[in-house]
């Protein structure tokens, strides 16, 4: 058998060189079909000279298949003088053609997909994800935030002017300006389901880049979820204008935070707990109150999320006067449990990183 396999290799690869020879390697199309004239005329003739019409054709049309590896019985030991005659062409010619279109189908896969290798890494390819993360800018925040979606289990796109050192091989990476639509499209912003525009060191404190990467990414996308990172709470006005849906001040969460655990002993391990969905830990997360709940009390909310294995901290509810996104929303932690439940209504509680809802 390895004989046979090694004999078929080396006639495999004198094919291709005859192929060469013959300024064939690069007409796909006319070597497949001489090889399919060839490969369908000797099983007529093998049809005809050595089984004399008897069974089928196809069964014909087998045989020659396995007579160009080397293999069956017409491959070895033909019948009659016609069918020498058909192996010695077919050990030849078809051999010869085989080669030239496993050789140009092959080499085909490998270019294509070496160039979209290359144009993943140099990041002028465009993104085919759906329902991803888009990351507009990079900092120090991006390995961390990468790190976190890919957790939880999101496919990750990332626009910046250079590819950033480690980036995750499996995050897609896009050259260019995330305030620019051509670099956005690239990056699948249409089809993505949610879009973090980050702070670009370059520009220092300087907000402005981020607010116009919002509103080149709203333009485009108005239905994609976009969170904003600005510097300063004075420049949140500008960025309501460009309709994104929520907006952190990095700085100032990372201060309180830090007094946070200045003053409490041992709280850092809980807060990395709840913030983070990469160590298989517990984490936020919000739920629309069912509509069953309407009018009744927080208490019989909250224990019905308790029921389902998460830990009610808090509600949000839309503001009175003009419909506003849920970043507006007003935040209550810990309500009076005998409120009464007005939808719509948002229920922000504690899960397990795993937990389905």
């Amino acid at each position: 058998m390895a004989n046979k396999f090694t004999k078929t290799v080396k006639n495999a690869e004198r094919g291709v060189n005859l192929s060469r020879k013959l300024k064939l390697r690069h007409k796909l199309s006319g070597a497949l079909a001489l090889l399919l004239l060839l490969l369908f005329s000797c099983a007529f003739f093998v049809w005809w000279q050595e089984y004399d019409f008897k069974g089928s054709y196809w069964e014909a049309v087998w045989s020659v298949l396995f007579t160009l590896i080397g293999q069956g019985e017409f491959a070895t030991r033909p019948g009659t003088f016609s069918g020498r005659i058909i192996v010695f062409l077919l050990s030849i010619f078809g051999v010869a053609l085989f080669g030239v279109v496993f050789a140009e189908v092959l080499q085909r896969l490998i270019n294509s997909r070496i160039k979209a290798l290359l144009g993943e890494m140099m990041g002028i390819s465009t993104c085919k994800y759906e329902g991803h993360v888009l990351l507009c800018g990079w900092n120090g925040r991006g390995p961390y935030l990468v790190k976190e979606l890919l957790a939880a289990g999101r496919d990750v796109a990332v626009i910046a002017s250079e590819r950033p050192k480690d980036l995750n091989s499996e995050v897609f990476f896009v050259q260019g300006n995330p305030s620019e639509h051509e670099a956005l499209r690239k990056g699948g912003v249409e089809n993505a389901q949610g879009a973090i525009i980050l702070g670009d060191p370059v520009f220092g404190n300087d907000d402005s880049h981020t607010i116009l990467t919002g509103l080149a990414l709203e333009s485009i996308a108005p239905d994609v979820y976009t969170v904003i990172e600005l510097h300063d709470p004075q420049n949140e006005r500008y960025a309501r204008y460009a309709h994104v849906d929520d907006i952190l001040y990095t700085d100032s969460l990372i201060a309180d935070i830090t007094a946070m655990c200045t003053h409490n002993e041992g709280i850092s391990a809980f807060i990395r707990d709840i913030l983070s969905t990469s160590d298989q830990g517990h984490s936020f997360a919000s739920f629309d109150a069912p509509k069953e709940f309407a009018g009744r009390k927080i208490q019989e909310l909250f224990d019905y999320f308790k029921k389902h294995d998460a830990l009610p901290i808090g509600i949000l509810t839309p503001p009175e006067g003009p419909e506003v996104p849920v970043s507006e929303w007003n935040s209550i932690v810990n309500p009076s449990l005998d409120t009464i439940a007005t939808l719509p209504m948002k229920v922000v509680c504690i899960v397990k990183d795993n937990y389905i809802n």
